[in-house]
């Protein structure tokens, strides 16, 4: 077939006819949105982003569903395509009700976010709850002190009792950071570009931080001894000890800033060398003008501006305050002078202000504990005059009383003079804290506001200077907080950064969904639960020194408090895509404003968050869950603006017929479906991404596993893996953290009367091997066994199996059936591939359950949607939902598998091996039904023929029987011929091929044993009162851990390294995505009791026991990862047996307690 040749974007491209544009542009890396496609649907088209300019085409062509011809040219990206996405976009989310961000983020001036690392302290992510906050906050610990917290004024726990305290977890996970090695963010390759930042304050010091981080060489000039602005010199010690802020600047200057102090610009050094030295220039030199009131007399002696109090305070310089002084001011300033000045001993400290104590806009918790110090409260006054004595100072202030009128720009109520009414109050020093303004004479040829600060643009920080940057309180006459100027830091350093790449970059706010329906009524049903109350000084013994206040949360108060959280905003922010292409389009939904279809629904499923009210009506979960597994749980229900997807019959989902893979969950674009995640605390935060391999059925799936430090987020199959192609089954998808959930055993145990005692390793170690060598010494070697379980990797087994070596022990797996074919075929492994059913003409699944391995069922669902012919034959009470296949139930014997067994031999074309006319003479007297008959022709017709069955399903004997029938028929030993057994678990064919081939039939004589990682107990394999002494290796208490006499704490696949060999004998890797909370994992145990037995074991890590498994273990030394090991199998000398009568089918009770685990807690699905 000819490729047509076609012009995508100026890029000459060919593409196969009938193949989609979009399909030809994603092959060659040519991004077209889309928030409805995927490959394995049929064609839907609904969301309209897709849209294309096709060059002959007066329409726009929707590139998912318009075919390619040849010679054709898109443009993918013209105005009129922009536009359109714009629009379309726009129209969704016009219907969107979403909730973003959460109010606190949005609150936060530095977008710095709150729930993320409040979350994160919930789960005892303490180090990356400081990542996140260090991303947006360079100075933490100090922040956390003194921020005057907006993000708790939005937090929406306040409707229900008190906000959240967000301030105080930041101060916790900031303390905790810089009690131990404090963390510092990776510096990026150096870039050869300089700025020079002028003030060293919370904007010029953050501004450096972000500005090194992103590799480019930073210098701070400061004008004063020490660097910290207004948190060193306006923010009193009691407030912010100064070693908490030498601290956090000591870790900016580690990072390779460099910060040069008492060099003023402009006085030290000319302007105009600090522009000529550097690349770009950042100023940041605050506000450190005092303002006054504009009263007579404000110029006397005696009078001084609250900056320049706390100043000299900060700097020892002498004051004589006397002993009446007065602080004019409602802000933390003057709260902070009037502590301070009763700290320095005024016997009598008022606070004027014009208006009542509610309307002030200090923290109330400054005013409540400035009066418990005995601050004396002027409210509704304000200076009229300051009265000086003869000397030219202050010693009286006259008052001007006020009363409340109408409220102001601000909200508050506006203070209105009481005509002819006045107070006059006795002072010896006066300290006026009512603004702050600007000095910036020393910039020359800069643009200065009305108020003489520095000008600068908004968006893109730039002042009237190219090259010349400027944030925070220096400029465009905006005096605020910390949080804001550290906010400017962040924002003006991303300008920077763009412009020293020679970028022309303006800082735009994200656009977000945002409710504003919430109410009190809408948490009505939580239960109230106020703040843990932190301990700090009494007034009376704070009131006499400068020793910080306040103590903070300690652990189990900080773990309290944040799980008092909402869990406001969506879960799914991070991976949203229509938020992210929101973005990227500059969309404006407020143009299509109008009636939102709310729609009420009930969330009930385990595992699966469902909110039809962020649906896009995208269709993709309805079209994976019925095109791609078969199951047609979600529907699109009613019509037009009505429309909304729900389960079928409007039942509930776990109702609905749904088999909980997640397949819907995973496709989802806009957060309207999300996984209900097991950690305390559910958290939105941005997450590592570790591809690895599934670890419960054999089959091999790829999974994404997300994690954020030690905490397993959620699991994802992998579009790109070898096997599943972006497949898996409820087990994978919600399994993967099993290892990690309650319950988990962290310590050693050793048995002690009728329970465990807590004990160290080396007991416990020590005990098992004594224990075991004891039995050994006894009764034998052969009354020691190991049991492994083939849940472990290669390389874990490996250990497992060399220690049993040392010790001289049995090696066994109760998980492990003796192979049925391995008698005829001489190997126990799968012949075939799971992809050669795809192309293979006839399928017969002998003894299959499509829920223990649904991928294979899904791959046999394709295999009959491609026209191939497929049969079920199961035993009666083994029915399968596997519509697409023919199905034939019969007792539970060996008689249907003889039927057919009959059926080849008297075809005339059976293949005559060794032991075929025993074989042949065995079927005499079998009789023939005719609906197996027809089974059978159809297999032995055909030119390619397979058979699937389960292991652990059929019988040892069933088993020798389908590879009879797969040699006599000739449908064996080549490529889509011959038989795919399934095995059990993860590494079941790991472990047989590394000699652990032996089941429960090998406890025979065995009087001690140790366990990794099995249950037999649990599954009726084993009688532990036969044993004289048991160990167990595993991560909950399962029966064989109770009745075990030493217990040490296993591990899961989420934490370990290696590989698994998949039933097809595919060697796939394990990547570690966490740590679990124990000391040695699973192959160390066995080292470290090899070490008890003076054998040592030279692992340093997985890899070196991967090293030498390739010496001693040729599937190893000659396998390669993501590939089969050895190809389609061919039997050199088959041997066909005689079976005696059997069960057809007698499932083998899994002793993997973490499949059990997860097997236990998906629901049931209802057919």
């Amino acid at each position: 077939m000819k490729n047509f040749r076609l012009n995508i974007d100026g890029k000459e491209v060919f593409g196969i006819p009938g193949q989609t544009i979009l399909e030809v542009a994603r092959e060659n890396d040519i991004f077209i949105p889309t928030l409805c496609y995927d490959e394995r649907t049929k064609i839907y088209g609904s969301c309209g982003l897709c849209m294309t300019e096709v060059e002959g085409n007066p329409k726009l062509c929707k590139a998912c569903a318009t075919q390619i011809a040849d010679g054709m040219i898109v443009r993918t990206n013209t105005n009129r395509v922009i536009e359109s996405r714009k629009t379309n976009l726009e129209l969704l989310l016009s219907n969107h009700v979403g909730d973003c961000r959460p109010p606190c983020v949005l609150a936060c001036p530095a977008n710095t976010d709150c729930q993320g690392y409040v979350g994160l302290i919930a789960n005892g992510e303490y180090e990356e709850a400081i990542k996140l906050i260090k991303d947006k906050i360079p100075l933490p610990a100090a922040i956390g002190r003194v921020c005057p917290h907006p993000c708790e004024k939005e937090c929406r726990r306040g409707l229900i009792d008190e906000p959240i305290a967000i301030q105080n977890l930041k101060r916790f996970a900031a303390d905790a950071d810089l009690m131990e090695d404090a963390w510092e963010p990776e510096i990026e390759e150096e870039t050869g570009k300089s700025v020079g930042i002028i003030g060293g304050g919370p904007m010029g010091l953050s501004a450096a931080a972000f500005l090194r981080q992103m590799g480019h060489s930073v210098t701070v000039f400061e004008a004063m001894p020490k660097a910290g602005g207004m948190l060193r010199y306006g923010i009193p010690e009691y407030r912010l000890p100064k070693e908490v802020l030498d601290q956090e600047i000591e870790l900016i200057e580690r990072m390779g800033v460099n910060l040069i102090t008492n060099t003023k610009i402009g006085v030290d050094i000319p302007f105009e060398t600090v522009k000529q030295d550097f690349d770009a220039v950042l100023i940041g030199i605050g506000a450190w003008v005092s303002t006054g009131v504009g009263c007579p007399g404000e110029d006397s002696e005696g009078v001084i501006g609250g900056i320049d109090f706390l100043r000299k305070v900060v700097r020892n310089e002498y004051i004589d305050l006397g002993e009446k002084v007065a602080i004019v001011g409602g802000g933390n300033t003057a709260m902070d002078a009037c502590r301070t000045a009763v700290r320095l001993g005024a016997k009598e400290v008022y606070n004027i202000y014009r208006r009542t104590k509610d309307e002030m806009p200090a923290d109330m918790v400054e005013i409540v504990e400035a009066e418990e110090e005995g601050v004396i409260f002027k409210n509704l006054t304000n200076p009229a005059e300051v009265i000086a004595d003869e000397n030219g100072h202050v010693k009286q202030v006259k008052l001007q009383v006020m009363e409340l009128g109408e409220p102001d720009a601000s909200g508050r109520r506006r203070p209105v003079p009481v005509e002819g009414k006045f107070e006059y109050l006795d002072i010896d020093t006066m300290i006026l804290a009512i603004g702050q303004a600007v000095d910036a004479s020393m910039f020359e040829g800069l643009d200065k506001t009305r108020k003489n600060a520095i000008a600068y643009d908004p968006e893109t920080f730039m002042t009237s200077i190219p090259g010349v940057f400027a944030g925070g309180d220096c400029g465009n006459d905006k005096i605020s907080i910390a949080i804001e100027a550290i906010a400017d830091a962040r924002k003006s350093s991303y300008v920077i950064d763009a412009y020293l790449n020679g970028e022309d970059v303006k800082y735009e706010k994200p656009f977000v969904v945002e409710r504003h329906d919430i109410t009190e009524r809408t948490f009505e049903d939580r239960e109230r639960e106020c703040r843990p109350v932190m301990s700090q000084l009494e007034a009376k013994e704070r009131k006499e020194n400068f020793t910080e206040v306040v103590d903070g949360y300690d652990e189990e108060q900080a773990v309290k408090e944040a799980n008092r959280c909402l869990e406001c905003g969506c879960h799914d922010y991070f991976e949203c895509k229509l938020i992210d292409f929101a973005n990227e389009y500059d969309v404006k939904p407020d143009r299509f404003a109008g009636d939102i279809n709310k729609v009420e629904f009930e969330d009930d499923h385990p595992f699966i968050v469902r909110d039809p009210n962020k649906c896009i009506l995208c269709g993709l979960c309805v079209r994976v869950c019925d095109e791609v597994m078969g199951v047609g749980a979600l529907g699109l229900v009613h019509r037009g603006f009505d429309t909304v997807v729900k389960p079928t019959l409007e039942k509930p989902l776990a109702e609905s017929g749904c088999i909980s893979c997640g397949q819907c969950v995973s496709v989802c674009p806009t957060g309207a479906l999300q996984e209900r995640q097991s950690v305390a605390k559910e958290v939105p935060v941005e997450t590592d991404i570790t591809a690895t391999t599934c670890a419960y059925c054999s089959v091999g799936c790829g999974l994404e596993l997300e994690s954020c430090g030690d905490m397993l987020i959620k699991a994802n199959p992998d579009k790109e893996a070898p096997v599943n192609a972006g497949l898996a089954c409820g087990k994978g998808k919600w399994g993967f953290d099993c290892s990690v959930l309650e319950g988990k055993l962290v310590d050693p145990m050793i048995k002690d009367g009728e329970g465990f005692r807590t004990t160290d390793y080396h007991e416990a170690f020590v005990m098992v091997a004594k224990k075991l060598e004891a039995a050994a010494a006894k009764y034998g070697k052969d009354a020691v066994a190991v049991a492994v379980s083939d849940r472990f990797t290669n390389e874990e087994a490996y250990a497992m199996k060399k220690l049993a070596g040392v010790m001289g022990a049995k090696t066994l797996c109760f998980n492990n059936r003796a192979s049925g074919i391995a008698q005829v075929l001489g190997f126990d492994a799968s012949p075939n591939t799971i992809d050669e059913l795809l192309s293979t003409d006839v399928i017969v699944a002998a003894g299959f359950n499509f829920a223990d391995n649904p991928v294979i069922g899904l791959k046999l669902k394709q295999a009959a949607e491609a026209g191939k012919e497929v049969y079920l034959i199961n035993p009666a009470g083994y029915e399968q939902h596997m519509d697409f296949a023919k199905a034939v139930y019969t007792d539970n014997d060996l008689n249907a598998l003889k039927q057919i067994a009959k059926t080849v031999i008297e075809s005339g074309s059976a293949v005559q091996a060794a032991g075929y006319e025993d074989f042949a003479k065995s079927l005499e007297n079998v009789k023939v039904a005719d609906e197996i008959k027809a089974v059978a022709q159809a297999y032995i017709s055909a030119k390619h023929s397979m058979i699937v069955f389960a292991q652990n399903l059929v019988t040892t004997e069933a088993a020798a029987l389908i590879a009879d029938i797969a040699v006599v028929s000739g449908h064996i030993g080549s490529p889509r011929n011959g038989i795919l057994q399934v095995k059990a678990k993860n590494n079941s064919q790991g472990l047989v091929d590394m000699g652990i081939r032996a089941g429960a039939e090998a406890m025979d004589g065995v009087k001690a044993l140790l366990v990794f990682g099995e249950d037999p107990v649990g599954a009726g394999m084993l009688d532990a009162e036969a044993l004289e002494f048991m160990a167990v290796v595993d991560t909950h208490m399962t029966a064989t851990a109770e009745a075990a006499d030493v217990i040490l704490p296993g591990t899961g696949f989420a934490s370990t390294d290696g590989t698994f060999t998949n039933t097809e004998r595919r060697l796939q890797p394990v990547e570690a995505a966490i740590e679990e909370d124990v000391i040695f994992n699973n192959w160390e145990i066995a080292a470290e009791i090899a070490h008890v037995y003076e054998v040592e074991f030279d692992f340093e890590d997985t890899y070196d026991i991967s090293c030498e498994m390739e010496d001693v273990l040729p599937a190893y030394k000659y396998g390669e990862l993501y590939e089969v090991y050895g190809g389609v199998l061919t039997p050199a000398e088959p041997q066909l047996v005689t079976v005696a009568d059997a069960k057809f089918a007698e499932p083998l009770k899994c002793t993997d307690n973490l499949m059990n685990m997860i097997v236990e807690r998906l629901p049931k699905p209802v057919r």
